[in-house]
């Protein structure tokens, strides 16, 4: 009794700690973004506000609880404040890349279709169980658009990695491994909530270590 309160007591104060780290990237990425001293790709920034969003609902449809949702809630949350300065900056246009413009479809497309089954679980069209079986698949789809979303800064940080810092890029890969704990301890290692920390850890370390070159040129 006494080790299942101390492990939920750990679980607890890592979920603490990979919002407060989450957060922390963030104030990190805006100060620079202010600064000049990076430049935010609009294009990704403004999925990711939208496409974290969607894929917060996604998981608390599907049962996840407030230990796996801190860290998603406060990502999309501050994304969009990031996406704010693009857009006072007069950096948001509509993309140019096919590929772009698809993975911000696929995120308008998953919405549309999440509504879609909410009403027609609503009106009893379909069962309980096929709603379920849905959001799943609407929830694999939302976490593989996250990936699609990479690709334009992942581009652009590979073609000019003074357009990144690394610093914000390492700090969110740790709140990621942070919620990665979290998932594990709450729902084991093959359930589909930990595609999101996975993939997360993945591709926030990718672009921080894309960004270091930039001391290197």
């Amino acid at each position: 009794m006494f080790s299942q309160i101390t492990e939920m007591s750990t679980v607890y104060t890592v979920t603490i700690l990979s919002g407060l780290i989450q957060a922390l990237g963030y104030l990190v990425y805006i100060r620079k973004s202010l600064r000049h001293e990076v430049e935010p790709n609009a294009t990704t920034w403004f999925m990711f506000a939208y496409g974290t969003a969607m894929l917060t609902v996604l998981e608390w449809d599907h049962d996840a609880n407030w230990t796996m949702l801190l860290l998603p809630i406060v990502c999309a949350v501050l994304s969009i404040r990031v996406a704010v300065i693009c857009l006072s900056q007069g950096e948001l246009k509509w993309p140019e890349s096919w590929w772009d413009r698809g993975a911000f479809l696929m995120d308008v497309s998953l919405t549309i279709a999440y509504i879609s089954v909410w009403a027609a679980s609503r009106e009893a069209y379909i069962t309980e169980a096929q709603r379920e079986v849905l959001v799943l698949t609407f929830l694999v789809l939302s976490n593989t658009s996250t990936i699609v979303s990479f690709v334009p800064i992942l581009r652009g940080t590979a073609k000019d990695p003074h357009k990144e810092h690394p610093r914000p890029w390492f700090i969110w890969t740790t709140a990621y491994g942070c919620l990665g704990y979290v998932t594990y301890h709450e729902v084991g290692p093959f359930s589909v909530f930990m595609l999101y920390p996975v993939t997360g850890v993945l591709l926030h370390s990718l672009v921080g270590f894309l960004a270091m070159r930039r001391r290197s040129t």
